[in-house]
């Protein structure tokens, strides 16, 4: 473990006490509910996962009894079973297959099996409807976007008589209620129209075989300004729902819980900030993007716009040209014929966007390719996978070596990250396709 339990005694998920403290120190932090993290395989009823459902399920009864509230119950579908499970027969693994009336009803029964050990009237809702999570897509070994969901729901109509409130990751195809991404204790806040994921920091140092990766936690500050970033956002406008990430994974030192490192301290600033969450209290601060008109990116000093980080199809370097830096894509080694540069908006600037235009001005070299153009993430399904890479038109390059300025109109903005993990690219082709580009803005239209 990287960081640890305050105390060591009587940690097991099949305790009931142990839930009760857990779920104790929730209500000090002002959760509203908690998700089991469910790894539960259909058929495989002495798992785990299974095992530690129904000591919360009492721990939950009894605090009631008392007069207590503890959190309402979410579901978070550890969809890693899709591909590490002992599924088959014969013990070995079953990589579900969601093109198959097999593979949909496995997916189904997985989340049948969690909701039935869960008594409704400890459900977490939303507007009567269960709430599940789903993690990462990249498990599945196919995904049908046209009937995984709706089989699933249906079903679960059947079963229970009400339709679960679905809350996906970005790479599932699909309709949704609503969309999150994992990875807030590491990139956080992520923002979506509908959520918030933050946590305190990241560290899996301790585990064997992994490259480290370490989010300094600063004392304290990483959370707060996490937090305090969300709370800028205007309470009309921004997301409604925090998912904090973690309670209490400790072997990626992602915990908010009580612990030996930290003591309370987490707990003491959840509590703080989601009272603020809940009353609608918005902060205001003289940075941030926010409120701002326009973010920018330049080699020297980006202010709201980011350029990725040279990888993937969009491999890139700084260079001087002429009197001034620039960015200077480089060769693609996935496509010898097209080049790309991406990049992301600040999470708080895109907020006010969601389903509204925007601007994109580009001061690039006029020289070495034939033309660019921008692709964005847009909420009109237009272009492939459903409008993550929107063309918004293309401007020919001719070969002065000049700088000149181009406009782009970018309208129903989405920039939820569905661009290969960023919000926007340039799309350059022909020639050498070495395009220059100095100077980037995104500006919200009037």
């Amino acid at each position: 473990l990287t960081t640890h339990p305050a105390d060591m005694d009587g940690i097991s998920f099949k305790s009931v006490a142990w839930h009760r403290g857990q779920m104790m120190d929730m209500i000090d932090a002002g959760i509203d509910f908690l998700m089991p993290v469910f790894w539960g395989v259909p058929g495989k009823y002495d798992g785990w996962s299974f095992a530690g459902l129904g000591p919360l399920v009492e721990a939950h009864t009894a605090m009631e009894r008392e007069g207590l509230k503890p959190p309402a119950i979410g579901m978070f579908f550890d969809t890693s079973i899709l591909q590490w499970n002992d599924g088959n027969p014969d013990g070995s693994a079953y990589h579900v297959d969601l093109t198959t009336d097999f593979g949909r009803e496995w997916f189904y029964r997985a989340i049948r099996d969690f909701w039935s050990r869960i008594p409704p009237q400890k459900w977490a809702r939303i507007d009567g409807r269960p709430i599940i999570f789903l993690y990462d897509a990249s498990f599945a070994a196919k995904q049908d976007p046209e009937r995984q969901f709706t089989h699933m729901k249906a079903r679960f109509r059947e079963d229970f008589g009400i339709e679960p409130f679905l809350v996906k990751s970005p790479g599932w195809r699909g309709d949704a209620d609503a969309i999150y991404a994992w990875g807030g204790a590491v990139n956080g806040p992520l923002i979506f129209r509908e959520t918030v994921s933050l946590g305190a920091g990241y560290d899996h140092s301790a585990v064997p075989g992994r490259e480290p990766l370490v989010i300094d936690r600063k004392d304290g500050r990483t959370y707060v300004d996490r937090w305090t970033k969300t709370l800028q956002l205007d309470p009309a406008t921004r997301p409604w729902m925090v998912h904090v990430e973690t309670w209490n994974e400790w072997h990626e030192g992602t915990d908010v819980a009580h612990s030996r490192e930290y003591g309370r301290t987490y707990i003491v600033l959840t509590r703080l900030f989601a009272d603020m969450w809940h009353s609608g209290t918005q902060l205001r601060f003289p940075w941030g993007f926010a409120n701002a008109d326009a973010v920018a990116w330049h080699a020297e000093k980006p202010a709201g716009l980011t350029l990725r980080p040279s990888s993937g199809d969009g491999f890139w370097e700084i260079r001087t040209v002429g009197d001034t830096r620039a960015v200077v894509s480089l060769p693609n080694p996935h496509s010898a014929t097209g080049r790309y540069l991406y990049f992301d908006v600040d999470d708080a600037f895109v907020c006010g966007l969601m389903e509204k235009s925007a601007t994109l001005r580009v001061t690039y070299r006029d020289a070495d390719c034939f033309s660019f153009g921008v692709e964005y993430d847009s909420t009109v399904p237009e272009g492939p996978l459903d409008g993550a890479f929107r063309p918004a038109g293309s401007v020919q390059v001719g070969d002065t070596g000049q700088w000149r300025t181009v406009e782009f109109r970018l309208p129903d903005c989405c920039f939820m990250g569905r661009c290969n993990g960023a919000d926007l690219r340039l799309a350059i082709v022909g020639g050498p396709i070495e395009l220059a580009v100095r100077y980037v803005e995104l500006s919200k239209s009037k």
